[in-house]
């Protein structure tokens, strides 16, 4: 809860940096990304929970987490926008390909293609904490909002879970709608 807070506290400082990236996907697309209070925005994909995936070509962990991401952006794609951040050597041909085959069906950013993608990673970096291990998630909620960070691989059920609570953080479960009801009845 102290980290969260921590980072919380750099998301409001950087607010006087105004800070906004122009990032280009590995397939030449255009990603906005604009430090805000508390997190970030993404013009491209108003509305939905952000999931920021720094990861690496080389990195086991991350390729076994590579189809789970696959498999929630596909059960997830209207709640969810998973963005990834390829930290390590640049991607070529071959290992574009790679990542496809892998179930990455979301826009991958790599760090070494750009000095704007650089100087994102580095930024969000110092924002959050981030030592350089990877996988490492950063979540943001539908409104953009700083949520936390993961570090390892995380399980599909686990993020799904997460994932939902962030799109509808108030959302109550039939139990809790039947409490409230029997709160409200025995308090007349």
């Amino acid at each position: 809860m102290l980290k969260k807070f921590a980072v919380l506290v750099l998301f409001v400082a950087a607010l006087f940096a105004d800070k906004s990236f122009l990032l280009k996907t590995i397939d030449g697309k255009p990603i906005h990304i604009t430090i805000k209070k508390n997190g970030i925005s993404v013009k491209e994909y108003p509305n939905k929970v952000i999931i920021l995936d720094f990861f690496g070509k080389h990195c086991p962990p991350c390729k076994i987490e590579m189809p789970i991401l696959g498999d929630l952006q596909k059960k997830m794609a209207k709640k969810l926008q998973i963005i990834g951040l390829h930290v390590q050597e640049p991607l070529d041909i071959k290992d574009i390909a790679d990542l496809q085959k892998r179930g990455v069906n979301y826009p991958v950013i790599d760090y070494a293609a750009s000095q704007s993608a650089q100087e994102f990673v580095e930024f969000i970096g110092r924002l959050t904490g981030w030592s350089g291990s990877i996988p490492y998630m950063l979540f943001f909620d539908k409104n953009g909002e700083y949520a936390g960070s993961h570090l390892g691989v995380a399980m599909e059920e686990s993020l799904q879970r997460f994932v939902e609570k962030l799109y509808n953080p108030k959302k109550r479960t039939p139990q809790q709608a039947d409490k409230n009801a029997t709160k409200k009845k025995t308090a007349h």
